[in-house]
């Protein structure tokens, strides 16, 4: 027996898709808004560097940070939208700075149910989308991290635009598209640079997949797509060479990061297994010639030490990220280890565990299903999944956050297993047809 999901055209449907996405749209932000005030976290939250990035700003310091290991000075440890996003609200001079960066964040995250749904329906169809959509709109991590002073919900949001526009212009490679696809990228680099693992790729499946489009205009565009996306970038990438004397594309953290997941104290998130937080391992004598060193340079230092390590022990290496990926995709035990820097409820934790369960079994399912029937579909999921984990995986996985944007393809998944077993259960109106024999 075999299940056939017939797909409608892309426009087939559209009107009705659109309206009761926008529907959810608007139930979503009624929920978000509601969350920022009950939850009552913007008089004082906690801002982490970001806040204290955003302070700088605001008291014409620059993009400076007191810094991870030394003292304070130009960081680029974070990419400059977020900071200068929160700097903007705290410069407005606005009573409550914090309570609107959180209800700008409701705005973004509930718009998701709408970015989600249309991606959704382009890559299985109109039942999948709504799903999709509803999933997008209700799911609890969307609306608690709308209170949250991180870039999770600006970067999940930029993440699925891009690949949204990216679905766009191989659809149809107009020059509108093509700019629009340049600028949205551009800055969704400048938001979260993990955007650089999944993009390349999803670009690749897509000029093998979308075999539809003109191959020579669809060139052009993407030209014109990756240049003004590193026009856009540019102006950062010389800040960071003037500040640190080499060359910082982005950011500067990805060595840092590694070191923490990759040496022989290393548990996989960001303490060890006694509670201590991971800097503190280090040596006095190392401390002390990393603080006299530059941001740039300190992380790179560290990055170097956590690639002999993996050289010289990779077997550990490879047990680590195995248990970095489950820490990824459950949940990690710092919240178990250590009472620093928890700073949620521990029932947000279990929560956050409980949520997931169904989450990945039914998105396994759809993985499965769309094996058989689309496996388009399921190419663009798993590549994304893949993509944005990878960061993750190979050096810390300690925070719930970090999952967030790669979670919009795991709905779809979600989705595409609840649309196939709707279908099933309708049985008939040439949905699903039982061949013969």
């Amino acid at each position: 027996m075999r299940i056939l999901i017939n797909r409608p055209q892309p426009n087939g449907e559209r009107p009705k898709t659109n309206r009761v996405l926008w529907s959810l749209v608007l139930v979503g932000l009624v929920l978000r808004v509601v969350a920022v005030f009950v939850l009552n976290d913007y008089v004082d939250p906690l801002t982490a560097e970001y806040g204290v990035v955003a302070q700088n700003l605001v008291e014409g310091k620059g993009f400076v940070s007191s810094g991870w290991l030394g003292p304070e000075g130009p960081t680029a440890l974070n990419t400059p939208v977020y900071p200068s996003f929160i700097a903007l609200w705290l410069k407005l001079g606005v009573p409550l700075p914090y309570l609107g960066v959180q209800l700008t964040q409701a705005v973004l995250s509930a718009l998701l149910a709408y970015l989600v749904g249309r991606i959704a329906h382009r890559l299985g169809n109109s039942l999948t989308g709504l799903i999709a959509g509803g999933i997008a709109a209700f799911y609890p991590p969307l609306i608690y991290f709308c209170k949250q002073i991180s870039p999770a919900v600006l970067t999940t949001f930029f993440t699925a635009l891009a690949f949204h526009i990216l679905l766009l212009l191989f659809e149809d490679p107009t020059w509108r598209r093509g700019f629009l696809a340049g600028l949205i990228i551009g800055i969704s680099l400048l938001v979260e640079p993990v955007l650089l693992v999944g993009l390349p790729g999803a670009m690749v499946i897509a000029w093998f997949l979308e075999k539809q489009v003109d191959r020579s205009a669809l060139l052009r565009m993407l030209a014109v797509c990756i240049i003004l996306c590193g026009l856009v970038v540019l102006p950062w990438t010389i800040r960071n060479y003037v500040v640190f004397g080499r060359i910082v594309p982005l950011k500067t953290s990805f060595g840092l990061n590694l070191w923490m997941g990759n040496n022989p104290n290393a548990t996989g998130y960001l303490y060890t297994d006694t509670g201590e937080p991971m800097q503190s391992t280090l040596e006095p004598q190392m401390r002390v010639y990393l603080a006299g060193l530059n941001e740039a340079e300190r992380y790179a230092v560290l990055g170097q030490e956590a690639y002999r390590w993996i050289r010289a022990h990779p077997q550990r290496f490879l047990s680590i990220t195995l248990r970095r990926i489950g820490y990824f995709w459950w949940i990690s035990p710092t919240y178990r280890t250590t009472e620093q820097n928890i700073v949620e409820p521990r029932l947000f934790y279990v929560a956050r565990g409980l949520i997931q369960a169904p989450m990945l079994i039914l998105g396994f399912l759809g993985a499965v299903i769309a094996l058989r029937k689309d496996r388009r579909l399921l190419i663009y999921c798993v590549w994304w999944l893949s993509a944005f984990s990878l960061p993750y995986i190979l050096s810390v996985a300690g925070n719930t956050r970090f999952r967030l944007p790669a979670e919009p393809m795991l709905m779809i998944l979600v989705a595409y297993s609840l649309a196939a077993m709707t279908r099933y259960g309708q049985g008939v109106g040439g949905r699903i047809r039982f061949p013969r024999g």
